[in-house]
């Protein structure tokens, strides 16, 4: 499938749940939101009474009425560990996961590059270089962040 032009399509959210392109200078619905990104294009959102980017609210609550059976691809405890985590601690997790799986899919995939390679600090092992198991990786990650929650809320730790 032949990638879009690459061109940012910039989208304001308003108030009233109705979505303008910018880029093009039309109203669009969630649903051609979608579709732009299925296809391959990137947008960014915009709150029109904020100006706060709200490009990952608006994709995830796509995914939530769009596509939600993706989520069953992820644990439970990911979604808990979400809702418990802080910010910083999350965004920590998200890029070393992320890291993790770039690594297992190559230097030949596809998504690789902008915003990905501003996620992994490393580049991906060389092809003779066995791949680490990114599931094994992230489970342990998770159950050690897992222990650090229960040593916070238990009063443990600082």
């Amino acid at each position: 499938m032949a990638m879009p032009d690459p061109q940012l399509i910039q989208i304001n959210k308003y108030p009233n749940r109705r979505l303008y392109d910018q880029t093009r200078s039309r109203h669009i619905t969630h649903e051609e939101l979608y579709d732009l990104v299925v296809k391959g294009h990137t947008v960014s959102v915009t709150d029109s009474a904020t100006g706060k980017d709200i490009t990952n609210l608006v994709l995830a609550q796509a995914l939530i009425e769009r596509s939600p059976e993706k989520f069953g691809a992820f644990p439970p405890e990911v979604f808990h560990l979400m809702i418990r985590a802080s910010e910083q601690m999350l965004r920590g997790f998200a890029s070393s996961w992320f890291t993790q799986v770039m690594r297992g899919m190559g230097a030949a995939t596809p998504i690789q590059g902008a915003p990905w390679a501003t996620w992994t600090a490393t580049p991906p092992p060389p092809p003779s270089q066995p791949a680490p198991d990114p599931v094994a990786d992230l489970r342990a990650r998770m159950e050690a962040m897992m222990r650090e929650i229960a040593d916070l809320q238990s009063g443990k730790r600082p």
